[in-house]
């Protein structure tokens, strides 16, 4: 590799890192990738995309299991091919990882493969997988490198018996019973997965809920939706060692009262939490400053401790979501080319896609409580709505909280059918500082999940249609 310098350089081609490239690139600046596995990162190769392949599959299960009630009449028994759901999910990440490198080439981004490490503000070296070495001069850089899975003490991962999510994604077969230890977004997604494969599914979460960052409600929503599918959930329940054994993991937990007993699985999940892959980049030689975690801290404009030096993603910590590490790329690669831009941090939307789907942007009402925020609720539940009882989603809710005395739309919280997509509403609203009266004042169309929303803003003034207030 020749020696080369760039006005910009990105460390990691993930959705934050590719994202951020395409817009400096935009800008006008001369600009290279720098990827030492394969181009779109865990989302694209083994988080976002893959898992909804998969949770798409379960969704069409589930579909086939309720025709009957439409008058569909399904003849002979319907099966899993693992084979072909592991061919459609490669195919539709072979698809993007595709369209991300030729997005990349059409913008006349470099690519570079390989291992970076910062050497000065200005510099870095590049290995790649022969051990060959080069110097990279850059007047500015991004660091994107994500994060890792990470396990607890008497919990050692092997990738075969206990496994991370992105073995789990590649469904090489369908246990009888698979574990799965934290109660996380991920762990609910996978759990969610394996049961409409057939798998015996037991998550065991150390705190009294399912998703414990979510709206108490939302949680406690969910954890029903879970029991009422068969998966048994172990709550207020540690995990004491999970230890291989023949062909089987054995797990002993304790409960909250410190009554042990030991679980056998086929295959266990350690959904427990990440780590930012912020070692052996350099970091301390250039004087760029972490938390005691590991995170890179950053400004709202993404600039780390050194001027010149971006960081981007899950390795900066806050919400672990791939739509914020893009967003904050579009803003590093803004700000390096002298544009005003900032990200937000507080209105953040998340989606988690379980079965029930789970989406919010804001302020939890244990959130507002804690800020000492006086607030206000308005709830609606799709059971009274008409377009989710013809769809027999009925489960879940959408609720507004807005600010008591300024009526400021605060957070909105949903669980149910396209969670994910309703969300986008209140993301708007709440970008221009908009309130539950601007919401509830909208014509939502009928009959859609949206009409959900319009009916919940309503109920912050009891003035709800289709409820009793």
């Amino acid at each position: 590799m020749a020696d080369k310098k760039y006005d910009i350089i990105i460390i990691g081609g993930g959705p934050g890192g590719y994202v951020c490239a395409i817009r400096a690139a935009q800008n006008g600046l001369k600009t290279a990738v720098i990827e030492k596995e394969i181009l779109g990162g865990v989302c694209l190769n083994w988080g976002c995309i893959p898992s909804k392949v998969l949770l798409h599959a379960a969704e069409i299960y589930d579909h086939i299991q309720r025709a009957g009630n439409y008058g569909i009449e399904l003849g002979g028994e319907v099966k899993w091919n693992t084979d072909k759901l592991r061919e459609k999910k490669n195919a539709v990440v072979k698809q993007l990882v595709g369209g991300v490198k030729m997005l990349l080439e059409k913008n006349k981004i470099d690519i570079i493969s390989g291992t970076a490490r910062l050497e000065s503000e200005n510099s870095l070296t590049i290995t790649d997988k022969h051990k060959n070495r080069a110097l990279i001069n850059f007047d500015k850089a991004v660091i994107a490198t994500g994060a890792s899975p990470i396990s607890i003490p008497g919990v050692d991962i092997d990738g075969k018996y206990i496994i991370t999510s992105k073995e789990a994604l590649e469904i090489e077969s369908i246990p009888d019973k698979f574990g799965v230890i934290g109660g996380s977004f991920i762990g609910c997604e996978m759990a969610d997965v394996y049961h409409a494969l057939g798998s015996e599914v037991t998550i065991v979460e150390m705190l009294p809920s399912l998703m414990a960052t979510a709206d108490e409600e939302v949680s406690a929503t969910i954890g029903r939706a879970m029991k009422k599918k068969g998966i048994t959930l172990k709550l207020s329940t540690k995990v004491k060692e999970a230890r291989i054994s023949g062909n089987a993991v054995d797990v002993t937990v304790e409960d909250i009262n410190g009554k042990s007993e030991t679980l056998q699985f086929d295959r266990v999940l350690a959904a427990i939490g990440m780590k930012p892959n912020s070692n052996n980049l350099g970091l301390e030689k250039i004087g760029v400053t972490t938390d005691k975690k590991g995170f890179i801290t950053v400004d709202n404009k993404m600039r780390t401790s050194v001027g010149n030096i971006f960081a981007i993603g899950d390795v900066v910590g806050g919400a672990l979501l791939a739509h914020k590490a893009s967003h904050e790329g579009i803003v590093a690669a803004d700000v390096a080319a002298g544009k005003p831009a900032a990200v937000d941090f507080e209105h953040v939307p998340y989606a988690v896609f379980t079965d029930p789907e789970i989406s919010a942007i804001g302020l939890t009402e244990q959130r507002a409580k804690e800020k000492g925020i006086k607030y206000k609720v308005g709830k609606f539940p799709f059971r009274a709505l008409g377009k989710a009882i013809g769809m027999e989603k009925i489960d879940g809710f959408v609720k507004v909280i807005a600010d008591a005395e300024t009526d400021e739309l605060l957070g909105m919280h949903i669980i149910g059918p396209h969670a994910s997509d309703l969300i986008a509403e209140a993301v708007a609203v709440m970008a221009f500082n908009g309130t539950s009266e601007d919401v509830a004042s909208l014509i939502h169309i009928h009959p859609t999940m949206t009409e959900a929303i319009g009916e919940a803003a309503l109920n912050v003034f009891k003035r709800a249609i289709h409820i009793v207030n």
